[in-house]
């Protein structure tokens, strides 16, 4: 798209005033030129004298035109004679501008693309051009013949306000980095090197704020710093205390009462030691509950993982077991399918660890511990589903290397108590006992879940760690007989003492 600027016409005396001062110079010629021309053919008579004669009649001979004639000169004509026009190269930003000059009168001004630039007529002889965004175009001034007055390559360069202004908070906030920012056609780019990726976040934002809608920020930053490792422990456990109590008697009739029969002292001392007196063809099945037990478990997991800073890692120490999952039947004759589907359980840990710019470390942390059970098992007339019994956590925290945090706790107790009897004859007191049971369990539970993360790296000496049961040797038939031994002698040298100097696989 031409944009067309049209410049007022001057006033009509002021180029009447022009045409003349351009003719005027014709007028003048040296004093020879302009005694020959004042001298005419016809005599001149003496005024100083009077006379009383008339002075004779001259006749003025006439020129004939020659076959060869010379056409006059119109220096109006002369001054439109088009001359080459140099094209001129013009540079400035966005939002700025250039006042340039013209060598003769303009009438229009084309702009060839009016999103780049645009102009004002500033005189007859002057234009101001301003970028209006960054690009390349062409403007051209014409007088009033359409002559070409002068041509401008203009060319529009993003504005650098904003990125000096980002490049003076960035450096404010980070003194001594040096970090640039330069304005681009689309937007900023910032470059230069910092020591953490929390740093090169942070300046990206600054930079950003200093973006125009529309406009993209080219991040061109650089981390010097060495690739940061962490290591994360996690401690899972769990205490279990079950008590149960069971104290009375059971009585179960079976068959028909009624009758005496004979007693045989062996077979009801045998019976009686086992809770069954039989008397005749009938039987009563007395059994003597006197329980008590006692559960104790602990559970420990202690997962560890390494992983570098904002990267995720994840680990699974246990099993899959499959789970049927019915489907659809896969036509009108056949039955629903039946595809298997397998559950992780076991120890898993992911964790996604940041070391911030001061060495602490952000963590975000998802340990779990499940484990295979019989209580609330689905059993169908084929199959029997175990449940799953999980410790889970899922959070994230702050803290330095080395340092450890409580991120779950779970304390429970539960207690119960089942009363069975005859009734009205379990009620009454004293005897009543010896038709009622009693019945008493409690549960307590105690989890805590630890998380201790580390920034590491690697070991100088691979032969430095250890391995679990690295010298572990299976006992000789001599020792395994002899010596009453399950493990024989440890063989090759012992790992003794620690790794010297400042590298090691745990660094606080």
């Amino acid at each position: 798209m031409v944009v067309n600027r049209r410049i007022p016409r001057q006033p009509r005396s002021w180029r009447r005033a022009s045409l003349a001062l351009a003719i005027l110079p014709g007028f003048f010629v040296p004093a020879g030129a302009q005694a020959q021309l004042l001298k005419p053919d016809i005599p001149v008579p003496d005024m100083t004298r009077p006379s009383t004669t008339p002075p004779p009649l001259t006749r003025v001979p006439t020129r004939r035109p020659s076959a060869r004639t010379t056409a006059p000169v119109d220096p109006a004509a002369a001054i439109a004679t088009p001359v080459a026009v140099v094209r001129q190269r013009v540079t400035f930003e966005a939002g700025s501008g250039q006042l340039v000059t013209l060598r003769a009168p303009a009438a229009n001004v084309f702009v060839a693309d009016p999103k780049v630039a645009d102009v004002r007529p500033g005189s007859a002889t002057s234009l101001f051009v301003f970028g209006l965004a960054p690009g390349r175009t062409t403007v051209a001034a014409l007088d009033d013949e359409g002559h070409a007055v002068a041509e401008f390559d203009v060319t529009v360069r993003a504005s650098s306000f904003n990125a000096n202004a980002a490049e003076a908070a960035v450096n404010a906030l980070m003194p001594g980095l040096g970090l640039r920012v330069a304005a681009q056609p689309k937007g900023l780019l910032v470059s230069g090197s910092v020591a953490s990726p929390q740093e090169a976040a942070r300046v990206a934002a600054v930079v950003r704020s200093f973006l125009n809608d529309g406009q993209t920020l080219e991040d061109q930053i650089g981390v010097t710093q060495q690739s940061v490792q962490v290591q994360l422990r996690v401690r899972i456990a769990e205490m279990s205390r079950e008590v149960t109590r069971g104290l009375g008697i059971n009585w179960q009739a079976m068959g028909k009462l009624g009758g005496v029969g004979l007693f045989n002292p062996l077979k009801m001392a045998s019976d009686l030691a086992f809770g069954t007196a039989r008397v005749g063809s009938n039987d009563a099945n007395a059994f003597i509950d006197a329980l008590a037990t006692d559960n104790l478990a602990r559970i420990l997991a202690e997962p560890n993982l390494v992983a570098m800073s904002g990267q995720t890692a994840s680990f699974l120490a246990g099993g899959e077991f499959p789970i049927p999952v019915s489907g659809t039947a896969g036509s009108a004759t056949a039955g629903p399918s039946v595809t298997v589907e397998y559950k992780k359980y076991g120890v898993q840990l992911s964790f996604l660890p940041t070391v911030l710019a001061d060495g602490r470390i952000n963590l975000k942390v998802a340990p779990e511990v499940s484990q295979l059970s019989s209580q609330g098992a689905v059993t169908t007339s084929t199959i029997t589903v175990p449940a799953l019994v999980t410790r889970r956590a899922e959070t994230t925290v702050e803290l330095g290397s080395g340092e450890s945090f409580a991120i779950a706790g779970l304390l429970q107790q539960s207690s119960t108590q089942a009363d069975t009897g005859l009734p009205g004859i379990g009620d009454i007191p004293v005897l009543g006992a010896l038709f009622r049971s009693d019945k008493y369990k409690r549960a307590e539970t105690e989890l805590v879940i630890i998380v201790t993360p580390y920034v590491v790296r690697p070991v100088g000496k691979p032969g430095a760690l250890q391995l679990p049961g690295e010298d572990f040797r299976p006992p000789s038939d001599l020792e395994r007989i002899l010596a009453l031994r399950q493990i024989g002698s440890a063989g090759g040298t012992k790992f003794t003492g620690q790794i010297p100097g400042h590298a090691g696989f745990v660094m606080q």
